[in-house]
């Protein structure tokens, strides 16, 4: 089908989005564009029309609500970067934002847009994982899921035919916590990711009271380090600690081997920046000040 053959509808709701999705065969919605139009492009997916979520306001914008940052759905990886609450409350989604492909891509694409499109290298989802964020969507009653649970396999989701997702609700995290997330390209513009690590830590009296490791690309979806973060519970931050963490972590992806890597550099990419990210989340933990909701 050519891009040509496809209606454009421009709705100014979420509900009249629903109204017209429901009223249409052959219906998409579409957001920033940048994974939908190629794939119909390339004969992917199958649209007769296109419903535009770009018009829609309550789809936008960044803000800091109950002790959460709520992010619209279709804010861009741009915004992102340049927002403050995101750069203070959440620098590693910031990172993951920064890493995006080209500034081209990154001034289109949305969040919304990168979380739905369920590509396993997508950049967004292992930062946002481990800081434990939580997705809203909307078919004509609102409900949340942690992203965490979202992913069922590549370009699966537990999101339902019809249903749009809203917003991306980010928990600020508490004092003595931090956040990571870092990646391996095969180039400095448009790269996908090899590898993708994000990790948390948080700290209590100088021990670690909470941790998590989230890998990306190197598995159908996001994949927690389960074993790599459980044994981090209860120690003292340390370089042998980390690194015997990286060590499990790497037994924990399940890559691929492909154009862009093989299984065995994966797994060694894996130890290296899950080191990378665990040394990043501690000193972003340690620098928090007293009380959470501030940033030196």
């Amino acid at each position: 089908m050519s891009l040509l053959d496809i209606k454009i509808h421009k709705p100014r709701t979420i509900a009249e989005a629903l109204k017209l999705f429901g009223e249409m065969e052959g219906a998409r919605f579409l957001a920033g564009g940048t994974d939908l139009l190629v794939d119909i492009k390339q004969g992917l997916v199958d649209a007769e029309n296109l419903i535009s979520l770009r018009h829609i306001e309550d789809l936008n914008g960044i803000k800091k609500n109950r002790g959460r940052i709520n992010i619209g759905a279709l804010v861009t990886p741009r915004e992102i970067i340049s927002s403050d609450l995101v750069c203070s409350f959440v620098p590693s989604l910031a990172d993951a934002a920064r890493s995006m492909a080209s500034e081209h891509i990154r001034s289109m694409a949305t969040i919304g847009g990168n979380i739905v499109s369920a590509v396993p290298s997508a950049d967004l989802p292992p930062a946002l994982i481990a800081g434990e964020a939580v997705i809203r969507m909307d078919c004509g009653k609102s409900r949340e899921t942690k992203l965490s649970d979202f992913f069922l396999g590549p370009r699966k989701t537990v999101c339902e035919q019809g249903e749009i997702l809203t917003s991306v609700l980010v928990p600020i995290l508490p004092a003595q916590s931090g956040v990571s997330y870092q990646k391996l390209g095969l180039r400095e513009a448009n790269a996908l990711a090899v590898v993708g690590v994000a990790a948390r830590l948080t700290l209590d009296q100088g021990r670690i009271k909470k941790a998590a490791i989230v890998l990306g690309a190197v598995a159908p979806t996001p994949v927690m380090a389960t074993s790599a973060s459980e044994m981090l519970i209860g120690k003292t931050p340390s370089d042998s600690l980390f690194r015997e963490a990286a060590l499990l972590a790497r037994e924990e992806g399940k890559p691929i081997s492909d154009i862009r890597g093989s299984v065995w550099y994966r797994k060694n990419m894996i130890q290296i920046l899950t080191r990378r990210a665990l040394d990043e989340a501690l000193v972003r933990a340690q620098s928090r000040k007293e009380g959470g909701d501030e940033l030196p």
